[in-house]
């Protein structure tokens, strides 16, 4: 009986040991991730080592995180499963998720995006390639979704190494619901505090049309007027795309900053749509932080060296921002700064900024540079301000354009109408520059319409002509304002060929006062030209307001006449 008992006891210990051993190995096997890890094809989904994307994203979606996890990737992975992040429990601003790609690529041949982010937070992708190789209708990169908040993709090509032809279910970046219908508005918030940042976005393929949209951003339509995403979109090259570069709509604090974007990838057989869009900015707001776009570079379009008279894979209408509702603050304005677009071969017609009721905006710094545009009889407007209120316009530059090459053309450089005050006194259109432009037929510099106050200083238009047969010249069209502070402007070397009109006024609103001060007026028509070419200096027509004409200087040369100040 002793020895049974010492046998059962002992038995029972073991059956113990191994029950918690059990339970040991359990809890290791359900530990939540930390440290170090990496992601190598070679070796199998063991211990530290994942071989491949997806077991690595499945792991840490299920498991979660209790500390920082590092992942380094050790070779190329091709797959064609996705690789999903899920909401990952114990993430944090100090427990964060971090993949560094050492370069190696993500070689993915499967429908929709190659990454997808549904309810991720604080993930870290960086130094990869991620390369899908579909032909198919729905193809991306990446996909924020479900509320992915403050990921991060830095220094990555996001590349399609076999698209030819575009279709509307294709992008490098999108913060979406729905990987079917890209550009479809929820009221889901999809990412907040998300940065792309350093990345490479382009197509291999040979005369690849690119994908319809290089980056969507499609915010919460029931929260966007208060609550911010403010994603950043921070020194990305896109080198090609096919409809929209960007689209920014039902947003709020998003900003896009030193980004390079162009068709650079693309050739003269390499299908682009006839209505191309640099960005597209809709709906946005700025609650804790601006709406930016500043130092945004989009050049040689459709592709590098195209002609504007050519009609085979060609730009018919340009759009290089069409800014619509968007929704600025005196604290937190709706920012257009220091971008340039150039190179710009357009076959009808365009407009560089087409903005719309937008208000409270800082539109500063930027240029237009050989902007073309080549059919005859058409109207272009560089810029295009159409309702809104609230505007400084400072220290931009529109030079070396053409407008109607092919005969006919009417250009209406900076085109304000009803842009009204309500938060400022005035609206501002100072320091701007506008030079060395040409235009089949009629060349207006600025052209300001309808009941508001402006101020209207320091700008220089300079060396602006018309055809050689046709066309007349305005400098500052100016109608109907209210109060106008007009001084140290100069207007110097513009030619049209019938006639020049440098500053014309016309306004019948009564207790408002014109300020023209110290503004200096100069040209040489030469006596080769058209012998009945005749100029009006300053046509200043305020029949209701109080006028002050001081210090103002005119130095005219005409085969004609001249009316010095009418």
């Amino acid at each position: 009986m002793n020895t049974h008992y010492k046998f059962t006891k002992s038995a029972s210990f073991l059956k113990g040991k191994f029950l918690l051993m059990l339970l040991f190995l359990a809890g290791v096997a359900n530990a939540q991730l930390s440290g170090s890890y990496t992601i190598d094809a070679a070796s199998t989904t063991s211990g530290t080592n994942f071989n491949n994307w997806y077991d690595f994203a499945s792991t840490v979606t299920s498991k979660g995180v209790s500390a920082a996890v590092t992942v380094t990737v050790k070779s190329d992975v091709t797959t064609s499963t996705q690789t999903v992040f899920g909401a990952i429990s114990g993430a944090s601003s100090t427990n964060t998720i971090t993949i560094d790609g050492g370069s190696k690529v993500l070689i993915y041949g499967g429908s929709y995006e190659a990454i997808s982010f549904t309810g991720a937070d604080y993930v870290t992708i960086k130094n990869a390639t991620i390369r899908n190789t579909t032909t198919g209708a729905y193809a991306s990169l990446f996909r924020f979704a479900s509320g992915s908040n403050y990921n991060t993709v830095d220094n990555c090509i996001l590349e399609f190494s076999a698209l030819v032809n575009a279709t509307s279910g294709t992008y490098y970046v999108g913060f979406t619901n729905y990987n079917t219908s890209p550009t479809s508005a929820t009221s889901v918030t999809n990412g907040i505090g998300c940065k792309i940042s350093n990345c490479t976005m382009r197509t291999t393929a040979s005369n690849s049309a690119g994908p319809y949209y290089g980056i969507v951003c499609m915010g919460n339509t029931s929260t966007y007027s208060s609550a911010g995403d403010n994603c950043s979109f921070v020194a990305n090259k896109m080198q090609n795309f096919y409809y929209y570069a960007v689209i920014n709509y039902y947003t709020n604090g998003n900003q896009f900053t030193d980004n390079d974007i162009s068709r650079s990838n693309a050739t003269s057989s390499s299908a682009v749509s006839t209505s191309l869009y640099g960005i597209y900015s809709y709906y946005t707001y700025g609650t804790s932080r601006s709406t930016v776009y500043r130092n945004n570079n989009m050049h040689d379009l459709p592709y590098l060296n195209a002609a504007s008279s050519s009609t085979t894979n060609y730009i018919a209408y340009w759009y290089g921002m069409y800014a619509y509702y968007n929704y600025g603050t005196t604290t937190y304005p709706f920012v257009v700064d220091k971008n340039t677009q150039k190179n710009i071969m357009v076959y009808y017609y365009g407009y560089n900024y087409y903005m719309y009721y937008d208000y409270v905006v800082e539109m500063t710094g930027n240029v237009i540079d050989n902007f073309r545009c080549y059919a005859s009889g058409y109207g272009v407007y560089p810029v295009y301000i159409n309702y809104g209120s609230d505007y400084n316009i400072t220290g931009n530059t529109m030079m070396n354009c053409k407008f109607g090459e092919a005969g006919t053309g009417y250009c209406y450089g900076w085109y304000m109408y009803y842009v009204y005050n309500t938060y400022r006194s005035n609206n501002l259109f100072e320091d701007n520059v506008i030079k060395d432009n040409w235009s089949g037929y009629y060349f207006y510099g600025a052209q300001i319409y309808y009941y508001s106050s402006w101020k209207v200083n320091r700008n220089q238009i300079l060396r602006n002509t018309t055809a050689t047969n046709q066309g007349y010249f305005y400098g500052f069209y100016i109608y109907y304002l209210y109060n106008l502070e007009f001084t140290s402007n100069l207007i110097a070397d513009n030619l049209g060929y019938y006639g020049n009109y440098n500053i014309y006024t016309y306004n019948y609103n009564s207790g408002v006062t014109a300020d023209i001060r110290q503004n200096t007026l100069h040209y040489n028509v030469p006596s080769t030209g058209y012998p009945y070419h005749f100029a009006y200096g300053y046509l200043m027509q305020e029949s209701q307001s109080a006028v002050y004409f001081v210090g103002n200087v005119g130095d005219y040369t005409s085969p004609y006449y001249v009316y010095g100040a009418y």
